[in-house]
């Protein structure tokens, strides 16, 4: 079976640079956040100053950064997987607001970006990591939009419990999975979600307004596509299972169980790399 993606304000002008200690790099003084494209939900387009080269345009010899805004701390990461399955030092705390140097262009993979930092960190060991894109405000180069496309689909729920049915706590390329009820409580940066493994590529990002809607969300919930099995075999984009708890009883808590046989429509954030698991 990429965050929380925490709530990303978008203001017009000039606004100060909020400073932190330990893990920043030489910051701007001060940066400007122009209006979101409405097609990339989460970004913002950002320039450190007014004379700055418009993304994707940029020389080599052009300075490059990322600035981490989100409603908590994140962090950077030595392999591109769930930070809680990474060692103490494979993890690197990146409070929110740092602004960071990179020495050259973001690559944006999936649900992560992959950096390389200009200078590294106080204590941190690495400077080539990954980061969950959704708590990067801001960067010199822009990920590419991706087109996005309305489609319906019904859901039903499952859980991480080892049994024939449900399958056990790890998605189809044996990852964890990350459940509906661990991002509500802040212990997951995304959702688990199962659809025809034909449909959309593994990792693949969506969103679903309604359910958004009605948890009372205000920002995209990150539903990711990592996980199959034979009830979606030739459903294409018309069923889709979210991973919503660790036992049974999530699926028949009221906070849940209206979601079960819903339909749907849900629009793609970002599409994965491969169909194929890597």
């Amino acid at each position: 079976m990429t965050l929380q993606i925490k709530s990303i304000q978008t203001v017009i002008g000039l606004v100060a640079l909020t400073l932190f200690s330990g893990c920043e790099l030489p910051p701007v003084k001060t940066f400007e956040i122009r209006p979101s494209n409405p097609s990339a939900p989460g970004r913002a387009t950002q320039a450190a100053d007014r004379n700055t080269v418009e993304a994707g345009n940029r020389p080599d010899s052009a300075p490059h950064w990322i600035q981490i805004i989100s409603a908590s701390d994140t962090v950077f990461k030595a392999e591109n997987t769930d930070s809680s399955a990474l060692a103490k030092e494979e993890k690197c705390a990146l409070p929110r607001g740092t602004r960071h140097s990179l020495a050259s262009s973001p690559e944006w993979i999936g649900s992560h970006a992959k950096v390389r930092l200009k200078q590294p960190m106080v204590g941190c060991s690495f400077t080539t990591g990954w980061i969950f894109a959704a708590h990067i405000g801001s960067s010199s180069d822009e990920p590419p939009v991706q087109g996005t496309e309305t489609r319906t689909t019904v859901t039903t729920l499952y859980t991480t419990e080892n049994t024939a049915m449900e399958g056990g706590p790890k998605d189809r390329c044996g990852r964890k999975l990350n459940t509906l009820d661990d991002y509500m409580n802040w212990r997951a940066e995304e959702v688990s979600v199962a659809m025809d493994r034909t449909a959309l590529p593994y990792g693949t990002l969506i969103r679903i307004p309604e359910i958004e809607k009605r948890l009372k969300v205000k920002d995209p919930i990150p539903f990711k596509v990592v996980d199959t099995g034979s009830a979606f075999v030739g459903k294409g984009f018309t069923r889709m299972d979210i991973c919503v708890g660790h036992s049974q009883s999530t699926i028949f808590s009221s906070q849940y169980v209206w979601m079960s046989h819903g339909s749907f429509d849900f629009e793609v954030i970002s599409m994965g790399k491969s169909f194929d698991c890597y």
